[in-house]
């Protein structure tokens, strides 16, 4: 049997980059973004073990505005963070870029949501911020975790959908602020983070995601040289 026409497509579906021809600077833009979305508030409460004005402000208006009724979609977005939820979210975001033929995306799915958990955690310690009697909270790992997870589902959509920059840029924004403000909200809610938490953790996934798929991209043209010649 030949190889067909969709064989062919799958084929050159499969070689595509993480980090789409488009979108390489808006991604170098939002990685930029997350440094300082990361880097400010940590220097600015880092060994604090309280909230800022900012974060009761933040708080008490989230709560006033919280819909009746909202608690079950604010225990499943949270589960979503723990281990089991991550691992769950992490499988379908890869088979999903697997069945779309984006190797180096699902790729980037495993190693960039791994390490956005490994850089949260470690990243707690080193800048000391406390909430409820001792347990460290910044940055938020449910947050980086989902919003990593959301900018991956948004380099897929905009490659498989071949969307331009700017209309790629959008979809890529949209779903990715649109994950993190649910998650954010959600940890606000139960107090399981300060506001401020959760845009730390925004962070490192905006800084961690473009790294990774950056490095994929880097090392598969790399392998392809080196078997071309």
């Amino acid at each position: 049997m030949g190889i067909t026409h969709d064989d062919t497509e799958w084929l050159r579906a499969s070689t595509r980059p993480a980090l789409p021809r488009t979108l390489r600077r808006p991604a170098a833009g939002l990685a930029l973004l997350g440094l300082l979305a990361l880097a400010v508030p940590a220097l600015l409460y880092g060994g604090d073990t309280g909230p800022s004005r900012l974060d009761t402000r933040v708080r008490t208006a989230v709560l006033d505005e919280a819909p009746a009724g909202s608690w079950d979609i604010i225990r499943g977005i949270d589960w979503l963070g723990e281990p089991v939820g991550r691992a769950l979210l992490l499988i379908t975001i890869t088979l999903t870029c697997l069945a779309a033929g984006r190797r180096a995306l699902a790729a980037t799915a495993v190693v960039g949501m791994v390490t956005v958990t490994i850089l949260a955690t470690a990243l707690k310690p080193v800048v000391g911020r406390r909430i409820h009697a001792g347990f460290l909270s910044y940055p938020s790992g449910h947050t980086a975790a989902l919003t990593a997870a959301a900018l991956i589902v948004g380099l897929l959509v905009a490659d498989v959908l071949t969307l331009g920059p700017i209309t790629g840029t959008a979809v890529l924004l949209t779903i990715t602020v649109a994950a993190a403000t649910l998650t954010s909200w959600a940890q606000i809610i139960l107090d399981a983070h300060y506001p401020t938490d959760t845009v730390g953790g925004f962070g490192v996934a905006l800084v961690v995601v473009p790294a990774t798929a950056a490095l994929i991209d880097l090392t598969g043209r790399r392998k392809a040289v080196r078997t071309a010649s």
